[in-house]
């Protein structure tokens, strides 16, 4: 059943302003329906009569019909419509008459794509109001506001905040930014039904609740979805106590190790970039552990501590040695005792130390894949790795291990093993098992646990029976259903790829 879309009508007598707005916002993303822009006043109350709206952008000086001349007669026939206008004076007593006449906001022109945002999104809320939709609406709106501001920061765009003091929206002349990492994410979303959008809708409510009535801009970052980010105008210690209020209110609702980076105040509200880069400085510097942690450029962290190289030149030429000979056990022996991997918590390792070491295994890793299978084979590989990496954001040393258990595997020289009927039945059920599965948290590990088998007979046997590793089934089960949802789905790819 498709989903029901709200139109909205933009009314200005200035073609590039209806224009700019025209395709500022995918709108077809929102539920919402961009109507035919009107060219004054008349026209817009003609295209009202034909159309009703749901949301009236309107112009507050326009010929023929001015704009407060239009809000009027729009809230005297058409109350349900949710008005907001444009003005290009920045005097606001001249337009404090539209507010009198039920507008919600007033955007000053030039207009901002966060302006714009904002007050869309506090539409929709409106009209969630009153909809036996309200949930779909509050996450289209939710929705709206990740994407939109996630590209104003992955763009690197110039923040240009909201500039009407009576529209409910930020007006910041400064700034501090702070990054929520929730680590184990992907299980949380699995947890509570695989709707994404509605958890982080969630997880911005409660956090919205800890700020209470303070100006403040919340998003989910689509291009990391474990990370939501707050902008405020709070900072020192009234912003550190809101970020330990928040690291205990989110570990207790969604149960996931948190971490909490706030960056330096800044009175330059020119990039919102820069604050984002400085944020992540600081989760660099946490220790890789399961504990919670709230990190700022004012306190004390591993910051101050000199990053160690755990990976030295003499692991790296063993590792390389011990993948040409083929001798598995002297690549497990380098890389989780001489490196130190499996005690990297133990010993108190920044994530940025594990980060790190990880890269340069997975580098070698790649490197002798390449030599030994071709371009084709590491290109498999390189997807394996890519897997490894994500699991190092869990801080999850165990989960950790168990991922470059599965690299050596593949790495492993195949060898014909002796199989029985009863073990190449258990490799048809895992199998059978994997594709109604697909999306559950899978591992060469947890399998082999479900089929009491041990791990790396498992994984030879599988490859052996199936003709194809472990990982790559799992992966290429995956693809085949992201396939199916981008032809016959309406989610965007980013809900896909999740």
């Amino acid at each position: 059943m498709d989903k029901k879309k709200y139109t909205i009508l933009i009314a200005d007598d200035e073609y590039w302003t209806r224009e700019k707005l025209r395709h500022m916002i995918r709108w077809e993303e929102y539920m919402l329906e961009f109507l035919e822009p009107a060219a004054d006043g008349e026209d817009a109350l003609r295209k009202i009569e034909e159309n009703r709206p749901d949301i009236l952008i309107t112009d507050i000086n326009m010929p023929f019909v001015g704009g407060v001349d239009l809000l009027q007669t729009v809230q005297k026939r058409y109350p349900d419509i949710v008005t907001f206008v444009i003005s290009g004076y920045d005097d606001f007593d001249y337009v404090k008459g539209t507010f009198m006449s039920g507008a919600i906001n007033c955007l000053i022109k030039p207009i901002a794509k966060i302006d714009l945002v904002n007050a869309v999104t506090k539409a929709l809320e409106i009209i969630a109001e009153h909809e036996s939709e309200r949930l779909e609406l509050l996450k289209a709106a939710s929705v709206m506001q990740d994407r939109e501001f996630s590209q104003i920061l992955q763009q690197n765009e110039t923040l240009i905040m909201p500039s009407a003091p009576e529209g409910g929206f930020p007006e910041f002349t400064s700034m501090s930014l702070m990054l929520v990492k929730i680590h184990n994410f992907p299980k949380i979303v699995r947890a509570r039904g695989g709707d994404i959008d509605l958890l982080a809708y969630r997880i911005k409510k409660e956090m919205k609740k800890i700020f209470g009535k303070e100006d403040m801009i919340v998003f989910n970052y689509i291009y990391r979805l474990n990370e939501f980010i707050v902008v405020t105008e709070k900072f020192g210690k009234e912003l550190l106590e809101l970020a330990e209020k928040t690291k205990a209110r989110l570990s207790v609702t969604i149960q996931s190790c948190v971490t909490i980076c706030v960056s330096g105040h800044s009175y330059s509200l020119e990039n919102l970039h820069k604050a984002y880069v400085e944020a992540v400085g600081l989760l660099m510097t946490r220790g890789y552990d399961k504990k919670d942690e709230v990190l700022s450029s004012r306190g004390d962290s591993h910051g101050g501590d000199k990053v160690k190289c755990h990976f030295t030149h003499d692991h790296e030429k063993q590792l390389k040695s011990a993948l040409r000979a083929g001798k598995m056990e002297t690549v497990r022996e380098v890389i989780f005792e001489k490196a130190g991997l499996r005690s990297c918590a133990k010993n108190r390792w920044s994530y940025l130390e594990v980060k790190q070491t990880v890269r340069q295994i997975l580098n070698l890793m790649l490197d002798h894949s390449v030599q030994s299978k071709g371009y084709l084979k590491a290109g498999d590989m390189e997807s394996v790795a890519e897997s490894v990496e994500k699991i190092t954001e869990n801080l999850d040393t165990a989960a950790l291990c168990e991922a470059f258990e599965e690299m050596i595997e593949y790495c492993t020289p195949e060898r014909k093993e002796t199989v029985t009927d009863t073990m190449r039945g258990i490799v048809r059920q895992a199998a059978e098992w994997i594709d109604g599965h697909y999306s559950e948290e899978l591992s060469l590990g947890s399998l082999a646990e479900q089929y009491h088998v041990e791990s790396s007979y498992f994984s030879k046997v599988f490859r052996q029976e199936i003709g194809e590793n472990l990982i790559f089934y799992i992966t290429n089960k995956r693809i085949e259903k992201a396939k199916e949802y981008v032809k016959n789905t309406e989610m965007n790819l980013a809900e896909v790829a999740f």
